[in-house]
């Protein structure tokens, strides 16, 4: 299985400015999220990034491949298509496209290569994925932290970012195949996508499954400067260009 990992950033963040260049002990967050990715040993690995400020972070990283994507994009999963429409023709084709939000420092690289392990045997099942893990106690009410709730097969009923019984944290990898890639951004925007701030919700609310993939892996994703303070970084700094 050809697998093509695409990590979506723009610059312009309304909860953090300017968040994939606010530097974590000196190292972007963007650099420090691409870093975690090649450790993962999953191969190529694209930034799609839409200023070049961005791009200049993959600087001497081997094996990342920097792509400059537009600004109109309304979410992340709409810029993995044009970055991967473009890698496609120097790349070829491939099986499934992971999308990891550039928001994730913190990542286990071995989320990354379990993901990708585990999808083979699910291939039947759907055309869209997603990792999730069980949720904490602590973060049932926090608002940044997404939840979802399964059926028996793993697929999502819902996501939300209220507490909600029985759920589990959505741990934010995307996978797809490439024609469900194209399907979904060629889909408008639902209205529960657009009241939640989930792009995930444009599937369900169109038909689509999402099977969910738990995996033992725990992360803070950066969404504001609470969420660092809960990853436990006392030193940052906000890029203000």
């Amino acid at each position: 299985m050809r697998t093509l990992v695409i990590v979506p950033a723009r610059l312009k963040s309304t909860r953090l400015p300017n968040k994939p260049l606010l530097k974590i002990e000196g190292v972007s967050m963007i650099r420090r999220t691409l870093e975690r990715v090649l450790a993962s040993g999953v191969s190529p690995v694209v930034l799609a990034g839409d200023d070049p400020r961005i791009l200049a972070e993959a600087e001497g990283l081997k094996g990342v491949f920097p792509v400059m994507t537009g600004q109109h994009h309304s979410c992340g999963t709409e810029r993995v298509l044009e970055a991967y429409q473009i890698m496609q023709k120097e790349l070829g084709p491939f099986d499934v496209i992971l999308n990891v939000q550039g928001d994730e420092p913190f990542m286990d690289p071995g989320m990354v290569g379990d993901l990708v392990r585990e999808l083979p045997h699910r291939l039947k099942l759907a055309q869209f994925w997603t990792t999730v893990t069980p949720i904490k106690d602590a973060e049932q009410d926090d608002i940044n932290v997404a939840k979802v709730v399964l059926d028996r097969s793993q697929n999502a009923l819902i996501f939300t970012r209220r507490r909600i019984d029985e759920a589990y944290k959505h741990t934010s990898i995307y996978a797809y195949t490439p024609d469900f890639l194209k399907t979904f951004c060629n889909l408008p925007p639902s209205q529960l996508e657009v009241s939640y701030r989930l792009e995930q919700m444009r599937a369900l609310d169109h038909g689509f499954k999402v099977n969910c993939i738990p995996l033992p892996y725990d992360a803070v994703s950066i969404n504001d400067e609470g969420d660092l303070k809960k990853a436990g970084v006392t030193q940052f700094e906000i890029f203000e260009g």
